[in-house]
């Protein structure tokens, strides 16, 4: 037997605009954050309070929306809103909002014992490491693209 994950989408009841699922009813105003986790509130909320702990972001109605709402407009129980950065924003990793084609690569570093005590200690930095990398210092590792294996040619026997 495996496990059962059921989906199901609210039904919005336009009398008041309460989110149903099924028998159950949903009281709750969900705000939906740029990482994709959602607030949830049980009472109804001005956006210029929501927005204290969210400096640089509007709260809109939908995701694709031009303007934001205003600082004074009551979000209700049973509303999904989104929280999305406004143009002109502070870019909060301090990276300016021109360099646009900064990417992000996780990379794996397999290091030895003792370059584990090296980085604890705090005799080496985790730069000074990454620098290395980058030199191809390694040990017995030609790093050059045209390199190939030695292996001897092996004839194929004719039938």
């Amino acid at each position: 037997m495996g496990n059962c994950f059921a989906l199901c989408r609210p039904n919005w009841n336009s009398s008041d605009r309460v989110a149903t699922t099924g028998h159950h009813r949903i009281n709750v105003l969900r705000v939906v954050k740029t990482d994709g986790k959602i607030l949830e509130y049980r009472a109804s909320i001005l956006v210029k309070d929501l927005l204290v702990n969210f400096s640089g972001y509007g709260v809109s109605l939908s995701k694709e929306a031009s303007q934001h709402l205003t600082p004074n407009y009551e979000l209700k129980i049973g509303q999904l809103c989104y929280l999305l950065p406004s143009p002109g924003s502070v870019n909060p990793t301090g990276i300016s909002s021109d360099c646009t084609s900064v990417r992000i690569k996780r990379i794996k570093v397999i290091i030895t014992k003792q370059q584990l005590q090296e980085l604890l200690s705090k005799k080496a930095s985790v730069e000074e490491m990454l620098t290395g990398l980058r030199k191809g210092i390694w040990d017995g590792v030609d790093s050059s693209p045209s390199w190939r294996p030695k292996l001897k040619t092996i004839l194929e026997e004719s039938e």
